[in-house]
């Protein structure tokens, strides 16, 4: 059989690259488009190019936004014409409504899959009742996702003027409408908790608290460590306290959860101060729980049967075995760099490989270290390194919880999109041949069973979902994983094992990540539900979004992927089965300790329970006390908070103006300087410097990724042209007919005089050294007359 040709990672030709395309085959993984250090391995949205919820944005970004606009009034043409269906409280929903009925603020506990949805809407129909003059009602939920889900719920119930705000929805489709034109038109909202705070805060907008009646907040034990939540309901306690106490023209504050949790606590004494505290925050009369029916909430909910598998390593374990070899390989040439003169501990890496500790030496000390080298072909070396070492940390992680062959996949795709450039150095090019002398083999043992065992954590999935869909072939499985591209990896696992082919599996991820980092847009995951609900998908792969709120009552298996969290997220995570006899596993790696933390959650929840009942008698017996004693924690906090705001602006002084070189941190090339960059509407950072066009080269794209009315975000790419560069140093946008390098700070070096440079993860990090002044019409007039920034290459 003839061997295919080593992988080659510079000076490849073409011809070269087509026989690499025929001799290593494409397996499973699918690409990704964007650089490899900018990888977002998490379900987490912190890039500096995207507008996220917590900045007011008017951009409809959804290259679908026409398809989701169609469906949405299609949706809405159809409710117009049906009548809300009529529903009855159950006895032990009842009970759970009682107080918030009565108008106080309390907060409401019940199992997840108790409807406390129904309770909900039970609380909004009583407000719509009796609603107040020019009063609105809000719903505030945590998540896009949910905010769709619950206004169906309330549509499916309610005849009343219903508005949907969420990022979602805005980006996809329609510009961003203010608040205060919407008030008028609709009675109640559905937002998440972002959107509204950013409303209450525009002073623009003319809303407050005094225009709504009822703030009903799901999933409210997210209310904590200045969560959107919170900064809403500490507005509330903080306008309360200003008036005496009064909040006869306050909203109403309702809670839902399913569980609160005891914070970091073990004994009952402290595990009742934390709720105190909890109800102090909410503003909260009461802990309102089944007790005069809980045979009747028994009868209704369905607990899932719970399960801790510990799962041993691989029995054999060449391939990882080879990955770790191949990166200290890899580690030793950091000596040639020059590194260790700036930074010792640059050149010392962990010697565990594969987990958070190492990750957070590549982000942080040898990240920082590489910003203070002078030389820019070490600094280029060195770069490659980092970057190698973090693709090869990467792979490690996947395998961890994958297939072999899906590691490799990613190893490849990754390097090959390193720049395609001849000007190496030395070491890079030893460094590289690292790699060429030891793929075949890698490819060997990732094929090879008997040099490398199968992942035993897939092996024990793969027998949970055969004999759940022996028992109950109409089954719904949910598992749940913590990165998106682990999402990917279990799909195209499913889709490649004999055994599950007949079990269709689709992933469900946030929508905030883009589609190349393995993000879904908000149509895409309406319809992976919809799919999911009717039977054509019988497996969901998910990401941590999903934990909350999905209520898919055919959902009999929930899975947990070798991951540990808090008491909270595993009570919601269990709390997905809906069906009858439904199970809950947790899957977890026996080095790892998931199964031992896993194992303490479980042990929190009688702790929680006997909190709650003791809280709740002592509220009986002496409510008198309580207030007085929620109140002077309310004003404690409020000192807490207004010291903070004091030392804060304390820290606020003139502007710095002081000019810093930017250049860019893989090539030291000198791009700009501080005082070329310019803040566009308050989120995008872009340069204005007429000669950096000849430094960078511009790709544009075949479309904006993210189309918009003011501003157009990705419609092109910005890379260096230093030598032997090509790095990836940000994106194009067009704003008011202007083409705009978007520079991303991670890409930076930040230098002056004889400071040693350094380099940020976020813009807003920049002020220790120099303020970003903000676009001004000066600068567009001036710009409107001059010529182009940008140079197109294509």
């Amino acid at each position: 059989m003839e061997q295919p040709p080593s992988i080659s990672l510079y000076e490849r030709t073409e011809d070269d690259t087509s026989a690499l395309g025929d001799g290593i085959a494409k397996l499973s993984l699918d690409q990704i488009d964007d650089h490899p250090t900018e990888v977002s391995l998490f379900d987490e949205e912190e890039e500096e190019e995207k507008v996220s919820e917590s900045k007011t944005s008017k951009y409809a970004y959804s290259e679908n936004a026409n398809l989701a606009e169609e469906n949405d009034l299609l949706k809405k043409q159809k409710k117009k014409h049906v009548e809300p269906k009529k529903f009855e409280l159950r006895p032990y929903q009842q009970e759970l409504a009682e107080r918030a009925l009565r108008g106080d603020n309390c907060v409401i506990i019940a199992p997840t899959g108790s409807g406390k949805t129904h309770v909900a809407i039970r609380i909004i129909q009583h407000h719509l009742e009796k609603l107040e003059r020019g009063k609105k009602i809000v719903f505030i939920v945590d998540k896009n996702n949910l905010a769709n889900q619950q206004s169906e719920r309330i549509e499916e119930y309610l005849k009343c003027r219903l508005k949907v705000i969420s990022g979602d929805i805005q980006r996809e489709v329609e510009c961003v409408q203010d608040w205060d034109s919407l008030l008028p038109h609709y009675d109640v909202f559905v937002s998440t908790a972002q959107m509204l705070l950013n409303a209450i805060n525009d002073p623009e907008q003319n809303v407050c608290l005094e225009s709504f009646c009822l703030f009903i907040f799901d999933e409210c034990h997210h209310c904590g460590r200045k969560h959107p939540f919170q900064r809403i309901v500490d507005k509330y306690v903080d306008t309360r306290l200003d008036r005496n106490g009064d909040k006869s023209r306050l909203p109403q504050v309702v809670g839902f959860t399913a569980s609160l949790g005891v914070g970091k606590v073990n004994a009952l004494g402290n595990a009742v101060e934390h709720l105190k505290t909890f109800l102090a925050i909410m503003d909260a009369d009461c802990l309102v729980t089944v007790q005069r029916n809980k045979q009747d909430l028994a009868t209704h909910v369905n607990n899932p049967k719970q399960y801790i598998v510990s799962v041993p390593g691989r029995r054999i374990d060449d391939f990882g075995t080879r990955i770790k070899i191949l990166m200290s390989r890899t580690e030793d040439y950091l000596v040639y760099t020059g590194v260790g003169t700036v930074d010792r501990i640059a050149i010392r890496p962990p010697s565990i490989k594969g987990d958070i500790q190492y990750t957070s030496w590549l982000e942080g000390t040898l990240r920082k270290a590489q910003a203070k080298l002078q030389d820019p072909d070490m600094a280029r070396t060195l770069f490659t390194i980092r970057q190698l070492l973090e693709i090869y940390n990467n792979a490690l992680i996947h395998y961890t919880h994958a297939r072999a062959i899906d590691a490799l996949n990613f190893i490849k795709d990754e390097v090959e999109k390193f720049p395609n450039i001849s000007k190496y150095t030395e070491i890079e090019r030893k460094v590289k041949s690292v790699l060429e002398d030891e793929y075949m083999t890698l490819e060997a043992s990732a094929l090879d069973h008997g040099r490398t065992s199968e992942n035993p954590l897939l092996e024990k999935l793969k027998e949970i979902i055969i004999s759940t869909y022996a028992e109950e072939p109409n089954m719904r499985a949910i598992v749940f994983v913590r990165t998106r591209i682990m999402t990917e990896c279990l799909v195209n696992w499913m889709e490649d094992t004999e055994e599950l082919q007949h079990i269709k599996a689709q992933k469900y991820t946030g929508a905030k990540a883009s589609i190349s980092e393995g993000g879904m847009e908000r149509h895409e995951q309406v319809s992976a539900l919809e799919l999911f609900r009717d039977g054509e998908y019988k497996v969901i792969m998910a990401t941590t979004v999903a934990e909350e709120g999905l209520d898919i009552k055919e959902c009999n298996l929930v899975v947990r992927y070798d991951y540990a969290g808090s008491p909270v997220a595993m009570m919601q995570a269990r709390g997905r089965g809906r069906a009858k006899n439904s199970r809950f596993y947790i899957l977890a790696s026996a080095d790892k300790c998931v199964a031992e933390k896993e194992q303490a959650n479980v042990t929190i929840e009688p702790l929680m329970e006997a909190a709650m009942k003791q809280l709740q008698r002592l509220i009986e017996l002496d409510s008198y006390t309580f207030q007085v004693q929620k109140q002077g924690c309310q004003r404690q906090m409020k000192r807490e908070r207004e010291l903070e705001t004091y030392q804060q602006q304390s820290k606020v002084t003139v502007p710095n103006y002081s000019i810093y070189n930017l250049s860019c941190l893989k090539c030291n090339a000198f791009l700009c300087t501080s005082n070329d960059i310019r803040k566009i509407l308050n989120h995008h950072y872009g340069c204005i410097r007429q000669d950096l066009k000849y430094r960078v080269v511009c790709t544009r794209f075949d479309q904006p990724k993210y189309p918009g009315e003011d501003i157009e975000m990705g419609v092109g790419q910005v890379d260096c042209s230093g030598r032997g560069c090509g790095v990836k140093l940000g994106t194009i946008a067009l704003y008011e007919g202007i083409y705009f390098p978007i520079l991303n700070i991670k890409a930076l070096k930040i230098a002056k005089g004889t400071m040693k440079g350094d380099t940020l993860k976020k813009w807003g990090m920049v002020e220790k050294y120099f303020t970003v002044q903000d676009m001004t019409e000066y600068d567009m007039e001036y710009l409107s007359k001059s010529d182009r920034l940008i140079e197109w290459a294509n």
